[in-house]
């Protein structure tokens, strides 16, 4: 007798079985909370081996959120970009900072939160308008990367020991070591020579040093000569100066001196055109009454008379008469 099979509740019973395991393992993995999660942008600039998506965020170790995303930066090749959700009801400041943690062993790295001191909240944003919280290096990175360094810097000191200590270096030194050994033996075979000549040496440098000081003596002679010479030359400044200004005076004379000889020339030519005329013909006139003067007193001498009679007529002339008119010709018409 076949058994009647009804499908379509297996089917059920099948589809109810999954959901409920998917419904229990997201309830084992949540907590059973439902969690709103805001997202958040890191920009590391180390290494961040180790760090996956999904990787746990934790605040002081408390875990808050979990990386959604990493890959590099496409506007900066040199930083690296982390995606991270975080718990909406977590209090992210200004001051808050993100750091790369090893966990445990095992060679996973979190992301560890710090800070959170200020009361101002986080406003940074990229581009894209996210929320961008600061990156600080761990100091498992810095260490790292020191010692990454100092092992590159060991690397370049032992190549360069390398090759100082190369076959030809070690002959070369080898044959300067020789020759150091000659120059040795030279000079043990001629310390005498030497003594010598430190002895010649020491007579030199006492000769030198007698000389420096009559050097001395001798520059501080010529300093003495020098400071005469200046204040020789100061004097001769100073007479320069004074003879200077003896000569603007007498410039200055020469000039007063020339316009007093051209107001005395132009007086000159005044009185020679106009008082030396006048005078010449007044000395004429004086000249003149003394010459009549003197024929009136030659006269008065002559005849005292004269005074009280006054001057005797004067003759007529040939052909005159006493009236003063002339007489008339024989034979003429009387007029």
């Amino acid at each position: 007798m076949e058994s009647k099979i009804n499908y379509t509740a297996v089917g059920a019973f099948v589809v109810l079985l999954g959901l409920g395991f998917a419904v229990l393992l997201y309830w084992l993995i949540t907590g059973g909370k439902q969690q709103q999660f805001i997202p958040y942008v890191i920009y590391a600039t180390d290494s961040v081996a180790g760090l996956t998506e999904n990787s746990s965020v934790l605040y002081r170790g408390v875990s808050v959120g979990h990386v959604t995303l990493i890959q590099i930066d496409p506007d900066n090749p040199g930083r690296i970009k982390i995606l991270v959700g975080l718990d909406a009801h977590l209090p992210i400041r200004a001051d808050t900072v993100a750091q790369l943690r090893p966990q445990g062993v095992t060679g996973l790295s979190v992301l560890n939160l710090t800070g959170g001191k200020s009361a101002q909240p986080l406003e940074r944003r990229n581009s894209e308008g996210d929320l961008v919280i600061p990156y600080e290096p761990s100091i498992f990175s810095r260490l790292e990367g020191g010692l990454s360094d100092t092992m590159v810097k060991i690397t370049r000191v032992t190549d360069r020991v390398d090759q100082l200590m190369s076959e030809h270096n070690i002959q070369t030194i080898g044959a300067i070591l020789d020759n150091v050994h000659t120059v040795t033996q030279t000079l043990a075979d001629h310390h005498s020579d030497l003594g010598e000549l430190v002895s010649s040496a020491r007579q030199t440098a006492q000769r030198t040093a007698q000389l420096t000081q009559s050097s001395i003596s001798l520059v501080a002679q010529i300093d003495r000569l020098v400071d005469r010479f200046n204040q020789s030359i100061l004097g001769l400044k100073a007479t320069l100066a004074a003879t200077q200004t003896a000569a603007n005076k007498v410039s200055d004379a020469s000039q007063t001196t020339i316009r007093l000889t051209t107001t005395g020339t132009t007086m000159v030519q005044r009185l020679d055109q106009r008082v030396l005329p006048e005078l010449s013909g007044l000395l004429d006139q004086l000249q003149q009454a003394s010459q009549s003067t003197t024929r009136l007193l030659n006269q008065l001498n002559d005849n005292p008379s004269r005074i009280l009679y006054g001057s005797a007529p004067i003759p007529p002339g040939p052909g005159e008469t006493h009236s003063g008119t002339a007489a008339a010709a024989p034979g003429a018409p009387t007029p």
